[in-house]
C-alpha cells in the first residue's frame, strides 16, 4: 500500500500543475481570432468584464481559449478561439500548443489516420497522424489528401497521402 501511495502522488503533482487554465476579463474590447495571427479572420470581440478562461498559448504569445459553443468537427488547436499576445496578460503557466498558419488549408483527424507514399492502402505507411490532430494539405485528388507533417502538431519531415474519408478540413 505504501508503493501505492508513493506512485500515486508525483502523478497527482504532475496533473496539478499542468492543468492550469487562467480566468481572464479585458479592461477594453478586444478582437477574438479564428486563428492565431492578427491577419485572421475576427471571430468576435471580448467586451470589457467579459470572462474566459485561457487554456493554451503558442510559442508566440497567443492565448488560446474554448468558446464554449459548436465548432462542428474541430480538433487540436482548431477548436480554440485566439487573444493577440500584446493583450498584457501574464500566463506563463499556460501549456505551449501548435499554432495553425493563416491560408493553410488543414486536415483534422478524428482517428488515428496513415499517411502512405502513394495513393495505395496496400503499401506500408511512413507515419500515423494521432486522433485529434492535424497536418498542413498540399495536393488532392477525389479521394486522397496529400499532406505535410511538417506543418502539424506531429512536426515530422514526412509528406504523404491519406484518405481524404478520414478526416476534416479547416
Amino acid at each position: 500500500m505504501k508503493n501505492q501511495i508513493i506512485c500515486i502522488l508525483p502523478m497527482i503533482v504532475f496533473l496539478s500543475i499542468t492543468a492550469v487554465a487562467v480566468a481572464f476579463s479585458p479592461e477594453d474590447t478586444l478582437d477574438v481570432y479564428y486563428r492565431p495571427d492578427s491577419h485572421s479572420e475576427v471571430w468576435s470581440q471580448l467586451l470589457p468584464d467579459e470572462n474566459v478562461t485561457l487554456a493554451v498559448k503558442t510559442t508566440s504569445g497567443w492565448l488560446g481559449f474554448d468558446p464554449g459553443v459548436a465548432q462542428a468537427a474541430n480538433t487540436c488547436s482548431f477548436r480554440y478561439r485566439w487573444l493577440a499576445p500584446d493583450t498584457c496578460i501574464v500566463a506563463d503557466s499556460l501549456p505551449v500548443v501548435w499554432a495553425p498558419k493563416l491560408n493553410v488549408s488543414y486536415a483534422m483527424t478524428q482517428m488515428d489516420t496513415p499517411v502512405y507514399p502513394d495513393q495505395d492502402t496496400t503499401s506500408t505507411p511512413l507515419a500515423v497522424i494521432p486522433a485529434n490532430s492535424a497536418a498542413a494539405i498540399e495536393g488532392l485528388t477525389a479521394t486522397w489528401l496529400k499532406v505535410d507533417l511538417n506543418d502539424s502538431p506531429e512536426d515530422m519531415d514526412i509528406q504523404g497521402w491519406i484518405q481524404s474519408e478520414a478526416v476534416s478540413i479547416n
